[in-house]
């Protein structure tokens, strides 16, 4: 194509960068003489709080493995109900009105997010589009932060103990 000062040219808008996948480090919490446990139990709805503070036993699937056989099964086994709390979160809590409430604190929602996420490394784009859905307004103050912001935030956090993921054969 001949290019003259008549012809204009479509430019592909720059590729984004995508935002670091981000967890919370559960190590962090012993570093700093805390219980990641309690601090996640304490994010349970009510009822869940309650339950735990009954002493109520819950069942729990896990998969276990027979080296005579090698075959992988499916066992069952009672524990606390709150053994768990990201679980408990993930599968219960999260799913309630009130797990994240418009005036909570930016860190506090992320916190809450990845809790509902079972604390699986995402990146805080993915964090931003679930908050989204927790802010009927949008006006809540973390929407109101800039990709750069928020991630300023969660990198120099000091007190959920979130930390960048890195993958094996990474940095």
């Amino acid at each position: 194509m001949v290019l003259d000062e008549h012809t204009e040219l479509e430019l592909e808008p720059e590729e984004k960068r995508p935002s670091a996948p981000f967890f919370i480090d559960e190590k962090w919490y012993d570093e700093h003489g805390l219980s990641f446990h309690d601090v996640v139990q304490a994010r349970m709805c009510e009822a869940c709080q309650a339950r735990a503070a009954s002493g109520e036993v819950a069942e729990e699937q896990y998969t276990d493995y027979d080296p005579k056989t090698g075959r992988a099964f499916v066992r069952k086994r009672s524990v606390p109900f709150a053994s768990n709390p990201v679980r408990r979160i993930h599968d219960d809590c999260s799913k309630k009105k009130g797990f994240i409430t418009p005036d909570m604190p930016t860190l506090e929602a992320v916190f809450r997010i990845y809790l509902a996420n079972g604390n699986q490394p995402m990146p805080l784009t993915h964090v931003r589009e679930q908050l989204v859905d927790w802010c009927p307004d949008g006006q809540c103050r973390w929407l109101l932060l800039s990709d750069a912001q928020l991630e300023q935030m969660v990198a120099n956090d000091q007190f959920y103990g979130f930390k960048q993921f890195a993958r094996p054969g990474e940095g």
